[in-house]
């Protein structure tokens, strides 16, 4: 089935979940309790604002861009063919990935040093010394992070998703069994009630996880199988979704359903998550709870984004256009320059609910300016969107 249309709504969700990683990213230094699976030292001035903000992007945004990578995927094959596919996604994700892993990656990584270290002793120095990194490295041994594995940083989407186009073969191929009860499979797949089916399969992919949440395992460069299965899940959903696209409609359709919905179901979440995080031995009827309420909160996350953003943002915008090929050059360049602006304002006896947003905001201005007089014109913008642009501010067009 040809599918020649532009999903005008769809670029403008992918772009927003990835803008949503810089509020994600921006937040996490000013966590009070990090969750107790992310220990890093934070900034002094914290606030469970910041916990919730983080439990709440994370419990959909991944999960959704990956649906929606599986989505585009099935659009490009449709199109391009297999090997067109796969020479396509080469020069997009791999050709990015080298190339960030060289340049973005170190700044990145020294960066991030530069706040542990700063947070932990009280300095401010950009370059820590064997000491300190020597102590910082065995206190996060001992809380269980795993110093001796490579990390990719926020350059890990990129890595799963390579691992996620060799799936293209096996969503093919459920896609051509589903046909053989295709009418079923419709009426199934298009019910608002799939997505307590989804919300169940997703429960089971995240039993591996203490609380319900995934925040371990995916940085580094080593393939962790739980977290393939979780997010590459997304992903083949996504695929399969292309070929029944009238689940388009149903998310529009059911919109004010989902809308409750997702934050009654957030709310259990994070209820769930934090009895079972503050519990010393983890018993299964507390962990069936925080994945059963984790796995139907994110679809029903799922159905509401994209429920919104096809009856809100179905048409083309020089916002949404701007925004889409914009997006993926601000997600990659956006960490060291967050973790930076983090580091300077550290020593500044500031409230977080200031420094957070100073941040983010610094973040984002230096990312969209490098964007637009840097990259647009430039080679980058070859290598990560297939062409070069030439527009101007989206508030400037007619």
């Amino acid at each position: 089935m040809d599918d020649n249309r532009r999903y005008y709504s769809l670029d403008a969700l992918r772009g927003v979940m990835m803008m949503m990683g810089l509020v994600l990213h921006g937040a996490q230094w000013y966590m009070p309790d990090t969750l107790g699976i992310l220990p890093l030292p934070t900034d002094r001035s914290t606030s469970y604002v910041f916990d919730l903000m983080m439990l709440l992007i994370h419990s959909f945004r991944m999960p959704l861009f990956f649906v929606l990578a599986g989505f585009f995927a099935a659009l490009l094959v449709g199109k391009r063919g297999m090997k067109g596919t796969y020479v396509n996604r080469g020069k997009r994700i791999l050709g990015p990935l080298a190339v960030g892993i060289v340049t973005i990656l170190p700044l990145t990584i020294l960066f991030t040093l530069a706040f542990i270290v700063s947070a932990r002793f009280g300095t401010h120095e950009l370059i820590p010394t064997s000491e300190q990194l020597e102590i910082v490295g065995g206190e996060l041994r001992e809380a269980g992070f795993p110093t001796d594995q490579p990390s990719l940083a926020h350059l890990w989407f990129l890595n799963y998703l390579l691992y996620f186009y060799l799936m293209i073969p096996l969503c093919r191929a459920i896609v051509g069994l589903s046909t053989r009860i295709e009418a079923g499979v419709s009426r199934a797949i298009t019910s608002p009630f799939a997505a307590v089916a989804f919300g169940l399969f997703t429960a089971l992919t995240l039993w591996p996880f203490r609380g319900g949440i995934v925040f371990e395992g995916f940085l580094f460069i080593t393939p962790h199988v739980p977290s393939l299965i979780y997010y590459g899940s997304f992903f083949i959903f996504g695929y399969v979704f292309h070929h029944y696209r009238p689940i388009l409609k149903t998310f529009e359709r059911y919109l004010a359903w989902f809308v409750p919905l997702s934050l009654m179901l957030f709310a259990a979440s994070v209820l769930a998550t934090r009895v079972e995080m503050a519990q010393a031995q983890v018993t299964p009827g507390v962990h069936a709870i925080a994945v059963l309420t984790n796995g139907l909160c994110t679809w029903a996350m799922i159905y509401m984004l994209m429920g919104v953003f096809l009856r809100f943002f179905d048409f083309k915008s020089p916002w949404i256009l701007y925004l889409s090929n914009a997006s993926y050059w601000v997600y990659l360049i956006h960490l060291p320059i967050i973790v930076f602006a983090a580091w300077i304002v550290l020593p500044y006896d500031v409230h977080a609910f200031i420094k957070f947003p100073v941040i983010v905001a610094f973040t984002t201005l230096t990312c969209f300016l490098s964007y637009h007089y840097l990259v647009q014109k430039s080679w980058v913008s070859l290598l990560l969107n297939g062409k070069r642009f030439d527009a101007q501010w989206p508030w400037a067009e007619r």
